[in-house]
């Protein structure tokens, strides 16, 4: 059996190993699930953390994958309503020409890897006829928004019909009047890829969020990593049991709440600048660290996750300890940061 059964009740959360399924997109139970409730014309909702249509393309011969001029993250495409494709960052908002052949090597193998919203919501039609509607922050962040959503679904209802709704992380909390059946979270370890020390919370809170607030029986969560106790823990609804163990994580690992967490961000068009800017001041800071024997505090540097946005580069540097806050006193007063136009975040939440 590829999958658990975590019973609460009146909810049974069905926690699918995708690693053992045949299809890499829609397990067995996902595949009977759909067709027993389309068939009973009873209501689904999906949620998939990705917007757009494929997450990225990549050439087939040399493994080239494009990215955006202005920002370092790979360029998606999505589809529009006359099935035109239009090829955008999702950061900066720069449209592309979608591309033909490869811009290294001028293949013509051009590989559209990934499934987003819009692919979802294609695939769905092409394999159970289901209609969708996708519900995303750009489609439901004002009220005319919303009223137009809702006057979709009031259309579906007077043609006797239950679309599909397709999720996305930003809408956790169900519909006002439109109580879902069967709720699906297409790929539920998406956000522990991110190399961030929060990222487990955040996982957690995205699925334990969902089975408090849905008052649906059944909920499938199909995952690339079953064992994972963010995953585990939020199937059970523990959420004792995971802050134990996230805990264990983050003391191992010297994160807050254990240690203290400065973030110190220097942004900058010229390259070049910016490396001498970082490498200036970290030295300075190992400086007052050694002069100050506080040889306990971890201080080092490292680009950004997205290291480039709207033209300009980005670089960290990150000082861990018990007692940081002391320590960026000295800083202060010592380098004059706030004339440096180095921007400091105070324990962040996230180091992306």
């Amino acid at each position: 059996m590829n999958y658990e059964c975590f019973d609460h009740w009146e909810k049974k959360i069905f926690l699918v190993d995708m690693k053992r399924e045949q299809d890499k997109h829609f397990s067995e139970l996902f595949d009977k699930g759909v067709k027993k409730y389309l068939a009973a014309k009873k209501k689904i909702g999906i949620l998939i953390n990705k917007k757009g249509f494929d997450t990225w393309i990549i050439c087939h011969q040399c493994g080239h994958i494009p990215y955006c001029d202005h920002c370092s993250v790979a360029i998606n495409y999505h589809l529009m309503p006359n099935w035109d494709k239009i090829w955008i960052c999702h950061i900066c908002k720069k449209q592309y020409v979608y591309p033909r052949t490869c811009e290294k090597c001028w293949s013509v193998e051009i590989i559209e890897y990934g499934i987003w919203t819009q692919k979802l919501a294609q695939l769905l039609k092409e394999k159970y006829g289901a209609d969708s509607l996708i519900v995303e922050s750009e489609t439901a962040n004002s009220a005319s928004k919303i009223q137009k959503f809702n006057d979709k679904l009031n259309e579906f209802q007077s043609q006797w019909k239950c679309p599909i709704l397709i999720w996305t992380s930003l809408l956790t909390t169900p519909i006002k009047d439109w109580n879902l059946d069967l709720l699906i979270f297409f790929d539920a370890d998406i956000g522990l890829n991110i190399p961030d020390y929060n990222a487990n919370e955040k996982n957690f809170y995205f699925l334990y969020e969902a089975f408090v607030k849905h008052s649906c029986k059944t909920f499938i969560v199909q995952t690339l990593n079953p064992d994972h106790y963010s995953i585990r823990c939020a199937c059970w609804l523990k959420k004792d049991e995971f802050y134990e163990n996230e805990n264990e994580f983050r003391k191992a690992n010297t994160y807050p709440p254990f240690w203290e967490m400065c973030l110190i961000l220097y942004k900058d068009e010229i390259e070049e600048k910016l490396y001498n800017k970082v490498d200036q001041l970290y030295k300075e800071l190992l400086y007052l660290q050694q002069k100050y024997k506080l040889e306990e505090m971890e201080i080092y540097t490292t680009p950004a996750l997205i290291y480039k946005v709207f033209w300009k580069y980005r670089y960290n540097i990150i000082l861990k300890w018990k007692e940081v806050r002391n320590f960026m006193d000295i800083v202060y007063s010592k380098l004059a940061l706030h004339k440096k136009w180095f921007k400091i975040n105070w324990m962040p939440e996230t180091i992306v």
